[in-house]
């Protein structure tokens, strides 16, 4: 297993109330016209502030050096509406990037 760790935040001075759940996920994007396949998926209930730090566990062998991989994250509320998602590209594992990630996410709302 290949560790990717990463952080989350978001720049609204906000504490989240119960049940807001964090998502994070490792994704092949190399393919521009195609989705993207998730190599990676934790979930998080949130309790107090931010930042929000996971760790996933990437299956060494599903990792392709001439791919690209991203880390990407979401936040949603006790009813599964998304509340703070990322909006930029963090690469991870492959072409120099590192394994890791720090992401802010941006409002949905």
């Amino acid at each position: 297993m290949t560790t990717v760790s990463v952080t989350s935040t978001y720049r609204e001075r906000i504490m989240l109330p119960p049940g807001h759940v964090l998502t994070v996920r490792i994704e092949d994007v190399s393919l521009a016209d195609a989705p993207a396949v998730v190599l990676a998926e934790t979930r998080k209930p949130l309790e107090g502030g931010p930042p929000y730090a996971v760790t996933l566990g990437v299956p060494t062998g599903q990792i392709d050096p001439r791919h690209t991989y991203a880390a990407r994250a979401d936040i949603r509320d006790a009813d599964g509406r998304l509340v703070f998602v990322t909006d930029t590209r963090h690469a991870v594992l492959t072409q120099g990037a590192p394994a890791s990630a720090d992401i802010i996410l941006k409002s949905a709302r």
